[in-house]
């Protein structure tokens, strides 16, 4: 009874070192980004008041739009970041059965919006920074 009781064991022991084996387990870690990084901070290089269109695309670039209004134009910069990490165990061989998959995704973003008065100036603007808030993988 003892040598069949280990030998009941002993093949178990080997059925899941068998599966083990055969099973993946596969890691894949991805990153999107799109448009330009918002590098200069607003609060230092614009002035309300006095800073111009001029101005503001030689420190920021092109905007990824422009809305023209009655009263002035509006600049609309934006960064987005997508950061993404997934796990599986899965067993490709016989059955392709997936055991188990683990994704995780985090997606901020920055936005400036500048408002122009008639004559180019900076009327207002608005800045959000939210990729700091993105943790690392």
């Amino acid at each position: 009874m003892g040598f069949e009781g280990e030998r009941k064991s002993n093949s178990r022991i080997v059925a899941l070192m068998v599966f083990l084996i055969i099973s993946v387990c596969s890691c894949s870690i991805g990153r999107v980004y799109m448009g330009s990084e918002i590098k200069e901070d607003p609060k230092e290089k614009i002035a309300v008041g006095s800073t111009t269109k001029s101005e503001i695309l030689e420190i920021f670039g092109p905007p990824i739009l422009v809305q023209k209004q009655y009263d002035g134009d509006i600049f609309i910069y934006a960064y987005h970041r997508k950061n993404s990490t997934t796990l599986t165990l899965e067993e490709p061989v016989f059955t392709n059965i997936t055991f188990f998959t683990y994704t995780r995704i985090q997606q901020k973003k920055d936005s400036l919006v500048i408002l122009f008065d008639k004559d180019g100036v900076v009327k207002n603007y608005g800045h959000y920074k939210g990729t700091t808030e993105l943790t690392p993988f």
